[in-house]
């Protein structure tokens, strides 16, 4: 008879089985490392995972990336009195950290990070008197750093980033002289100042503290920290000034100071930093000049000043820096002229210098550039033309010279770059044609050419464009018929070529551009009848077609157009009924303008599922019949149904008790109703405003007329003349690779944290804080809890009513939004 010998596993290996037991059972049995652990074995030597000392005492554990899946660290395993290194990092270990883990008095590593451990930081690790390596970061712990980790003489690393720790930096700190590496970052609810006492960390090479709430400003000390390597300090709320003693840090090599609230000017002494690399400034409100002494920063390859408020020239001594790839001064107060000198910057990628006051010509040496892959100039002030020796930068992909003063002819160079995917010239005083060699362009994704002075025919050329995504020609004084080879471009998104000279059909092949989400053909002379083809844009979401020459009836296929939220076909010859089909398009929310036309009959019962519509003008028509169902149209904002001829009741609901009369002009049998059914005494409130004449004579009389009223008198009249004189588009768009030019375009003249569908949604009865004769003030609350008022102004033009929204903040910083105008609904901020 033969016996199975018993064996018996050590102490250390029972520790590790109770890591086993909690782990997952699903975890354990997928798990090729967990599978080697046999609790049979003697010793757990021979586990994956587990090293031992020649004693057969485990001296590291180590599972990173092992889905353990454990609810809570067992506590026993702190009776491995002779640990070395404890690396669970990535092992989906949630619960809290065993206070017993501070009796690992031999660990010199412990890794918990990228778990989803939460509850505070354990005091009891500062008995950790071995410890070098410290990563508790990327988990859910909270609470205090704790001051005794002070007591970690030997520490080397300390991450705690990512986190939602609290409290403030403890100043006991500064007394781990060992430190290298310090990393606080992506804990929100860190505050306080940065002690100076940090300073005294003369080893530390990498400091760390971006994406908290610390405040004060940057310690002058820190001009000790002589290994220095990386400095991030990045959104926080630091202010004052960038200490000059940075400049001593002569190891330094990326200096992060982005989105802060930093002042001063840049210190002449970070041209001492020869070994800097990256030096971003951007999103603070630093002033003064750019420092010619960072010239001298030979190593430097991405400068980042941009987004503050930086004035002067730009130094020609940055032409020097001839390993640098990316400088960024966007949107700062510069001005003089553009440094040829940058063309000695041989490596540079990215040269962005928009939103400044440069002047002068652009310096036909920066073709020179063959690494240049981006030009950013708009919303300056440079004069000249094109140099068309940007046709030598071979790897340029997106060139922005918008919002200048740019003249002469779109050089032809510029169509044989074979990389260029975004071309922006808007808004500058551009003439000539557009050069059939625009077809050599393939790579033209983008093509926005608007508000120029080009001229001749479209070429047809333009329809091999197979990648082109958005084209605007816009305010142009191009002629002749819109080529139908644009059909060809099946990938184009928007299209918008209004405010032109082009005449003729609107091709019905434009229905092939299945793709289109925005079709602005307004303001031209197109002839003949809606294309039936335009039912097949599925995905198009805003068509302008008005103040052109159109005539026939609109095709029922609209009924297809499930996405479109803005229709206009004012100021065309239309005529028919409006087609039942039109009331399907549930997906109206901004604006359906059927005005100036010639349509007749009576309004489709269908109308009434437009209950998200907020802007309805069917003015100057033929229509008649009640308009019992425009009382469904529950989100409406802005109405007009002046010079018709509707009759019966006004329906009764808060809205229309609001409306003003200017919106029921020369209806003559439209009447006043108290319960919406029948008709009171008096007709269309005593009838008594037959025109907008009245209106304005009487709005004199009642109350002296304020500047605002002048100031939108005077608009709605600029509109009234554009429809006859239409190469005096007065209406701006702001300029960048993302822009949207119309309709309903957003001018970010300051950046704002709301949108028109925020302020729309509160012009409600409740939120009614004003009245007078010029229009209706509302209270406004922004998804911030921002507190803005929004006055509704009153019809007051001689073609029909219109709605302007005037929306300011609770403080002297004022928006303006236009909303809705006569002829081309638009939104602008300033």
């Amino acid at each position: 008879m033969t016996t199975t010998p018993v064996t018996s596993l050590s102490p250390d290996g029972q520790a590790l089985l109770s890591l086993l037991a909690a782990t997952d059972p699903y975890s354990k049995s997928s798990s090729s490392i967990l599978s080697t652990w046999n609790p049979s074995s003697q010793t757990p030597c021979s586990w994956q995972g587990i090293t031992c000392s020649p004693q057969n005492r485990v001296i590291s554990l180590s599972l990173p990336n092992t889905f353990l899946n454990l609810s809570s660290l067992p506590s026993q395993l702190s009776s491995l009195s002779y640990l070395q290194l404890l690396n669970l990092s990535s092992t989906n270990v949630s619960g809290t950290i065993p206070p017993s883990f501070g009796l690992f008095t031999h660990l010199r590593l412990l890794d918990l990070s990228s778990n989803s451990l939460s509850g505070p930081i354990p005091p009891e690790l500062s008995g950790l008197i071995s410890l070098q390596f410290l990563f508790l970061n990327s988990n859910r712990l909270s609470g205090r750093i704790p001051q005794q980790l002070a007591n970690l003489s030997s520490l080397q690393v300390l991450c705690l980033q990512d986190n939602i720790l609290n409290g403030s930096i403890p100043s006991q700190l500064g007394s781990l002289v060992s430190l290298q590496q310090f990393r606080v970052g992506g804990n929100p609810y860190l505050t306080g100042e940065i002690p100076p006492q940090l300073g005294s960390l003369t080893n530390l090479t990498t400091f760390g503290v971006a994406a908290t709430g610390l405040s004060g400003v940057v310690p002058p000390t820190f001009g000790n920290l002589i290994n220095l390597q990386t400095l991030a300090l990045y959104d926080t709320e630091i202010f004052g000034s960038i200490p000059p003693e940075l400049g001593l840090c002569s190891e330094l090599r990326n200096l992060y100071l982005h989105m802060n609230k930093l002042t001063g000017s840049i210190p002449p002494q970070l041209g001492k930093l020869q070994k800097l690399t990256s030096l971003l400034l951007w999103g603070n409100s630093i002033t003064g000049t750019i420092p010619a002494e960072l010239s001298n920063c030979t190593s430097l390859v991405v400068f980042d000043a941009s987004a503050n408020d930086i004035s002067g020239e730009i130094p020609g001594d940055l032409g020097k820096l001839v390993v640098l790839e990316q400088l960024h001064l966007s949107d700062n107060l510069l001005t003089g002229l553009i440094p040829w000198q940058l063309s000695n910057c041989t490596s540079l990628t990215a040269l962005q210098l928009d939103k400044n006051q440069l002047s002068g010509l652009i310096p036909w040496q920066l073709g020179n550039l063959q690494y240049l892959q981006s030009f950013f100039l708009w919303g300056n002030l440079v004069s000249g033309t094109i140099p068309s020796s940007f046709g030598n930068c071979t790897e340029l992909y997106a060139l922005d010279l918008s919002r200048n003063k740019l003249t002469g002819s779109i050089p032809e160079e510029i169509f044989g770059l074979k990389k260029l995917s975004k071309l922006l010239l808007l808004g500058n005083s551009l003439s000539g044609g557009l050069p059939r060699s625009v077809s050599n362009c393939q790579s033209l994704v983008r093509l926005r050419l608007g508000e120029n002075q080009l001229s001749g025919q479209i070429p047809k050329e333009i329809g091999q464009l197979q990648n082109l995504v958005f084209l605007d020609l816009y305010m142009n004084h191009f002629s002749g018929s819109l080529p139908l080879q644009i059909a060809n471009i099946t990938v184009l998104e928007l299209l918008d070529v209004h405010n032109n000279y082009i005449t003729g059909e609107i091709p019905s092949q434009l229905g092939e551009l299945v793709n289109l989400e925005q079709l602005d053909l307004s303001r031209n002379s197109f002839t003949g009848e809606i294309p039936w083809s335009f039912g097949n844009f599925s995905y198009l979401n805003k068509l302008i077609l008005n103040n052109n020459l159109l005539t026939g009836s609109i095709p029922k296929s609209i009924r297809n157009l499930q996405k479109l939220t803005l229709l206009d076909l004012s100021f065309n010859s239309l005529s028919g009924a409006i087609p039942p089909e039109i009331g399907y398009v549930t997906s109206l929310t901004i604006s359906l303008d059927l005005s100036s036309n010639g349509f007749t009959g009576e309004l489709p019962e269908t109308m009434s599922g437009l209950t998200q519509l907020q802007s309805l003008d069917l003015s100057r028509n033929m229509l008649y019949g009640r308009i019992t169902i425009l009382g469904f149209l529950t989100s409406l904002t802005s109405l007009n149904i002046s010079h018709n001829n509707f009759s019966g009741p006004i329906p009764v609901t808060p809205f229309f008790r609001t409306l003003s009369s200017n919106a029921y002009v020369q209806n003559l049998n439209l009447c006043e109703s108290l319960d919406g059914t029948t008709c009171s005494s008096s007709q269309i409130r005593k009838n008594g405003l037959r025109s907008p004449k009245t209106v304005a004579l009487i709005s004199v009389i009642l109350a002296s007329v304020t500047l605002a009223v002048i100031a939108s008198w005077i608009l709605v009249a600029r509109n009234h003349k554009y429809m006859m004189e239409k190469s005096l588009g007065t209406t701006a768009s702001s300029s960048g690779v993302e822009d949207f030019s119309y309709p309903w375009t957003f001018i970010p003249f300051q950046k704002l944290n709301f949108t028109i569908d925020n302020i729309l949604d509160c012009l409600k009865d409740e939120n009614v804080i004003g009245k007078g004769c010029s229009g209706i003030v509302y209270k406004a609350e922004m998804p911030n809890g921002e507190l803005i008022a929004v006055k509704k102004a009153l019809e007051n033009k001689k073609r029909g009513g219109s709605c302007g929204l005037f929306c300011g903040r609770n403080s002297n910083s004022w928006t303006h939004s236009a909303s809705e105008y006569c002829e081309a609904p638009r939104v602008l901020f300033q």
